[in-house]
């Protein structure tokens, strides 16, 4: 029953934001954007978050990195045997497929190695992303909401806030994944912006997160394990939203 009650809350509370989003929110139309760099704790955070907003900068002729901190093997935790070394391979595969659906170049794309589940500043792949960012020379980062409810995902954000902090030239802005699930309700709507879609970019936003989120483990059950079924209706949304932090 308590489950239930949550799940009736989280309805609400997604199209309570919806339509507040609607009226509050500025037009994502930072038109001084020319290099982004998404980071993505798993793989389908940047696809989840950003692919309507990836389709629309390559359409202008922006450049679009993504990178994606850990290789998603968390998501058969308790659930089968399948290696570690299976899950990531094949999580990998999935991005490498989904990203480039939406335009991002195997260039584009890049992988390391923090640990699902153990995101976190001391690790040694920091160095890693440090040297990503001065080499991309990204204008703007994206990063998970502060609100999403996973470690991992805090854990990126403020990893990139300690990275950039000293660096002026960087806007920071948040996407929203798990966002939509959890019930945060303290919103920054002064520095929202919403980013509506063409038919034929939700269409094609969906069908990425299908490339994602249908293929099944030898188990039956998905790569990116069993999402719950309010948290992928939410994410379909033919809008996203963003909050510029820096």
């Amino acid at each position: 029953m308590f489950g239930i009650i949550k799940d009736v809350i989280r309805l609400l509370r997604i199209k309570i934001i919806h339509m507040i989003a609607l009226l509050k929110s500025n037009i994502f139309m930072d038109l001084s954007i020319s290099k982004v760099l998404i980071v993505a704790p798993h793989p389908d955070d940047e696809i989840i978050g950003c692919s309507g907003l990836m389709q629309s900068l390559l359409k202008t002729g922006k450049e679009v990195f993504v990178v994606i901190l850990t290789g998603g093997e968390g998501s058969h935790c308790g659930c089968c045997s399948i290696s570690t070394s299976d899950l990531i391979k094949a999580r990998r595969e999935l991005a490498v497929k989904a990203n480039m659906q939406v335009g991002i170049s195997k260039d584009n794309l890049y992988f390391l190695h923090y640990q699902d589940g153990n995101i976190h500043y001391e690790y040694q792949d920091t160095e890693k992303l440090a040297s990503l960012i001065k080499n991309v020379r990204p204008d703007s980062i994206f990063v998970p909401h502060r609100g999403e409810g996973w470690n991992d995902h805090l854990q990126a954000r403020n990893i990139i806030q300690k990275l950039i902090e000293n660096n002026s030239d960087i806007r920071l802005y948040e996407y929203c994944v798990w966002f939509w699930y959890y019930n945060t309700w303290s919103i920054d709507w002064k520095n929202a912006f919403i980013l509506s879609m063409t038919t034929v970019e939700h269409t094609l936003k969906n069908q990425v997160i299908d490339t994602y989120i249908l293929p099944k483990a030898p188990c039956g059950k998905p790569w990116s394990g069993v999402l719950p079924k309010i948290f992928v209706k939410a994410v379909r949304w033919n809008k996203e939203l963003y909050f510029r932090i820096k």
